[in-house]
């Protein structure tokens, strides 16, 4: 088992992401997790992570990375024994 990752956690190969892209041009993610035997989100979330590894940044005006900077200001005034 490789370390850090979580017990019975899928691998991507790149030929799996590969066929998940030509698939998504016609399918939706729900689709493609009924091809592949697992969750829309299992799928939605390796497209994001294999868009990341290529150069994605989110931009900083989402408002999901505002609840980031939210939460990460809450956690070093709460618990900031924690965070060191």
């Amino acid at each position: 088992m490789e370390k850090g990752r979580p017990k019975g956690a899928k691998v991507w190969t790149d030929e799996k992401l590969d066929r998940v892209k030509d698939l998504a041009r016609h399918n939706s993610a729900r689709e493609i997790g009924e091809i592949f035997g697992t969750t829309k989100n299992a799928i939605l979330g390796a497209l994001y992570r294999d868009k990341v590894k290529n150069g994605y940044v989110p931009p900083l005006d989402s408002k999901y990375a505002r609840i980031r900077k939210y939460q990460s200001y809450y956690w070093h005034s709460v618990y900031p024994m924690l965070i060191g």
